[in-house]
């Protein structure tokens, strides 16, 4: 018998995660300014308490921006950039709490192929973000094997080892970099 998914029922969301999950576009967007603003690791340690499983929570923001049409929507756009801001933030500067992203469904890879197919859709400097986002996650070894079991996200990473902008190649790089080292920590070739 297959299991049940561990959904968490809505009166176990706080404030802020009802808000983020709710569709009140400006008050996504404070919220979101908000934890932008936030400059001392203290600050943020705080304001993740108040919010133990805000990571996951932005995902679902960051997964409802894929699904937007940013022409009909241009506010979307905005909070794409701003999640992404967010979530870099968060799991830039405090890496254990990537393993969270890691628990099932661990859709984050799923998401990060959809806007990086997106096309024109969504802005090359989004793009960059996702792939800044990927190399935060990357630093946990089961987020790491969630991006290499991706083949369309590998696909997508080494397509963008070829790109254009120099930034998105530089970033796009780096990210094969990581995925170069197996478990192990052994260098293998690319």
């Amino acid at each position: 018998m297959a299991s049940k998914s561990k959904r968490r029922k809505t009166e176990k969301l706080d404030e802020t995660e009802t808000i983020l999950l709710g569709d009140d576009l400006k008050q996504i967007k404070n919220i979101l300014l908000d934890f932008e603003k936030i400059n001392k690791i203290e600050e943020l340690e705080s304001k993740l308490k108040k919010c133990p499983r805000i990571g996951v929570t932005l995902m679902t923001v960051l997964w409802k921006c894929s699904l937007q049409n940013f022409n009909e929507k241009p506010q979307w756009l905005l909070i794409l950039n701003n999640v992404l801001c967010v979530l870099i933030k968060i799991y830039g500067t405090m890496p254990s709490l990537c393993s969270e992203l890691a628990e099932p469904p661990g859709n984050f890879a799923n998401i990060a192929v959809r806007l990086l197919e997106s096309g024109p859709k969504i802005p090359l400097d989004a793009k960059c973000e996702v792939f800044r986002l990927i190399c935060n996650l990357a630093t946990d070894p089961r987020c790491m094997e969630l991006i290499a079991e991706n083949t369309h996200l590998v696909d997508r990473i080494a397509m963008a080892i070829d790109h254009d902008v120099n930034e998105v190649a530089k970033i796009a790089l780096q990210m094969a970099n990581l995925l170069a080292v197996n478990k192990n920590g052994i260098k293998i070739s690319v």
